[in-house]
């Protein structure tokens, strides 16, 4: 590789970050079109327009993605919900004719039998499935609802033991709220007994100031005694959590992970929450997160957008926390710099020092390898 090292000037010492392709993880938000309507979901006041991901575009991402010998898997994900792209299927069976494994998130109300029998066909690696309550629950958020999410998750099921196939891993995504906390053990019970492999279980980002009401992470409720009410429950799964307090330390899953996110326009974000622009509350405070891009698959390949010098210093600057604490400093309420993620006052450009997925508050299904398969 031509020019095996970045080198920048830092407080006197010269410091070499190596440009190497080591990407694990590629996101693909082939649309960001969605099929519900959900109240909480930031999607509803963001200032983006709607698409969905040309066939090319998407093909040669995938020719783009074999220049990275370490890249374990290609997530379908981003903000829309995949099923609704007139190509998913598409989509999926390229990926896995071309040898990557493949994770996705959905809601599950687009994956018919048709469909389901197709994923488990393939060997879809792993499925993530949005799900707030269980069927005996009500919430007034009513995200999404619940028999149509387990419905999909025992269709999965049944269809991988009729076709006598181990994959897809089946993974759920609960959002933690007032509306639901209580019963998040229940939840975990429940989704136990249904057979899933993986439980996510994160936490809310406020979009308008009405909203924060909802959260669990302010202390305004008991979040100790549930989780370990769900630290006692053995379901045969994999369960994360987030942190329900704010602590000091910070850590970002796509970074560390070496994940990038590309919209589906050709944007190539370093997350998923740099992908849009939007409103935001962190604890009270209002402000906007813009989109950020190191640049767009169109022009130039995805190899020399992951170890250009913007992403490959803005890697190392997060991976190693060289940025401020915004979330608990004692002049967030004048400060302009918390108004929205432009920059941040060490110089960073985008800031991440107002993070809520930095203080793992915030989870994503950032998927893992274990013995059997991925989770």
């Amino acid at each position: 590789m031509k020019g095996e090292f970045h080198t920048f000037k830092v407080g006197g010492a010269t410091l070499s970050i190596p440009r190497k392709a080591d990407m694990r993880y590629l996101y693909i938000e082939i649309t960001n079109r969605c099929n519900l309507h959900c109240e909480m979901c930031f999607k509803q006041y963001w200032e983006d327009r709607e698409g969905d991901m040309e066939w090319e575009l998407f093909l040669k991402i995938l020719d783009d993605a074999e220049d990275f010998p370490d890249l374990e898997m290609i997530y379908l994900g981003g903000i829309g919900e995949p099923t609704v792209h007139p190509r998913f299927l598409d989509m999926v069976t390229e990926v896995k004719k071309r040898g990557f494994a493949l994770g996705m998130s959905t809601n599950g109300f687009l994956l018919t039998k048709e469909r389901v029998r197709r994923l488990v066909e393939l060997e879809t690696d792993l499925i993530y499935i949005s799900l707030d309550t269980i069927p005996t629950q009500t919430t007034r958020l009513g995200h999404i609802m619940p028999s149509v999410a387990v419905d999909r998750i025992k269709l999965i099921q049944e269809t991988k033991r009729e076709m006598g196939k181990y994959f897809p891993h089946v993974g759920v995504e609960v959002v933690a709220s007032k509306e639901n906390y209580e019963h998040l053990p229940d939840i975990a019970r429940f989704l136990g007994e249904v057979g899933i492999d993986s439980l996510l279980i994160s936490n809310i980002v406020p979009i308008r100031p009405e909203h924060s009401g909802t959260i669990v992470y302010d202390g305004s409720v008991d979040m100790d005694s549930v989780v370990k009410e769900l630290q006692s429950i053995y379901g045969g799964f994999v369960l994360r959590l987030p942190e329900f307090k704010l602590r000091t330390e910070r850590h970002c899953d796509f970074v560390e992970n070496k994940t990038a996110v590309i919209r589906w326009d050709g944007e190539v974000a370093p997350c998923y929450r740099l992908l849009h622009t939007y409103p935001e509350v962190v604890f009270g405070r209002e402000k906007k997160v813009l989109a950020y891009s190191f640049g767009n698959v169109k022009d130039k390949g995805l190899k020399d957008i992951w170890t250009g010098r913007d992403y490959s210093w803005f890697r190392f600057v997060v991976e190693n926390a060289l940025y401020p604490s915004c979330t608990d400093c004692p002049l967030n309420t004048s400060c302009s710099f918390v108004q929205d993620t432009e920059a941040d006052c060490w110089g960073n450009t985008p800031s991440c020092a107002d993070c809520l997925w930095a203080r793992r508050i915030v989870l994503c299904p950032v998927p893992m390898k274990g013995i059997k398969g991925y989770w």
